[in-house]
């Protein structure tokens, strides 16, 4: 039940979004990354978060499904069917991304294994008992319908299937001053772990495993940061002022909050109940 993906007439601008973005990560991933190793790049960390995730997976082989729920570019799908031989679905509602993803798909030849969809966290376009497993990166943080969104989830999962996901995370009984700066960041809503096991078990998800980096959260969008102003120069050029700017505000409010202990992050684990 895919939808097929119709290049949009902006694919160019794509492009362009996507070169700048392949400049600040080194790559085309969206995600905050797993710097247990401190001296990665983003790019790196960002891959070894999805290496982590799918080590949460009992296994993985050639008729496993797995759905990426708002799959950006789809590096972490193409990636995940080159190197595990499975069968990746990637749900996402930006045209631009889909259509890139799509042309590195057929590039790469995986059409067979990656399939593109338009839909959105709250609207899944799938059968019910699709997948085996979902992945999601950071998604959860686009959606203040966190609730619905698993109850969604458990509707296209198999019995027994697995969730885990990567969040920014907000800490408990913050005050009403950091709540202010916490809503201007371009984020629908930021929730705390707590309020997470909450929705998930309302969604009928059983919490299995969490593992809780906060600081990665700081090391993160200060390695950004700083690849912002390195290229700041080039970047303007190929976006615009604007653009820059407002990335590196983001990277600095999310730096300085997860210093202060204000946000963390985290990998979160979920099993399906049935019945």
């Amino acid at each position: 039940m895919s939808e097929a993906i119709t290049p949009p007439t902006s694919f160019n601008e794509a492009k362009k979004s996507q070169t700048i973005y392949r400049n600040i990560w080194g790559g085309d991933d969206l995600h905050v990354g797993l710097y247990d190793e401190a001296d990665l790049t983003p790019f790196e960390a960002a891959r070894a978060t999805t290496d982590r995730m799918l080590r949460l997976f009992p296994k993985i082989n050639r008729s496993t499904r797995i759905l990426i729920l708002m799959s950006g570019f789809g590096t972490a799908a193409r990636y995940i069917a080159e190197t595990h031989n499975c069968k990746v679905d990637c749900l996402n509602d930006d045209n631009e991304q889909n259509a890139f993803n799509q042309a590195e798909i057929d590039k790469l030849e995986l059409t067979k294994k990656v399939i593109v969809t338009y839909g959105s966290v709250e609207y899944m376009p799938y059968a019910p008992d699709t997948f085996d497993y979902v992945i999601a990166q950071d998604s959860f943080s686009i959606t203040d319908q966190k609730e619905p969104m698993f109850r969604a989830i458990h509707r296209v999962m198999k019995p027994e299937g697995r969730l885990v996901f990567s969040a920014i995370l907000a800490n408990e009984d913050l005050p009403e001053s950091v709540n202010a700066r916490i809503a201007e960041l371009p984020v629908e809503e930021l929730t705390t772990l707590s309020q997470y096991e909450m929705d998930a078990k309302r969604g009928f998800f059983q919490q299995i495993f969490t593992i809780e980096r906060p600081q990665h959260l700081a090391t993160h969008f200060t390695k950004l940061a700083a690849i912002l102003r390195e290229n700041e120069a080039k970047l303007v050029k190929q976006s615009s002022r604007a653009f820059v700017d407002a990335r590196l505000k983001a990277c600095e409010d999310f730096t300085a909050l997860g210093q202060e202990g204000h946000l963390g992050w985290g990998i979160l684990l979920f099993q399906k109940l049935n019945g």
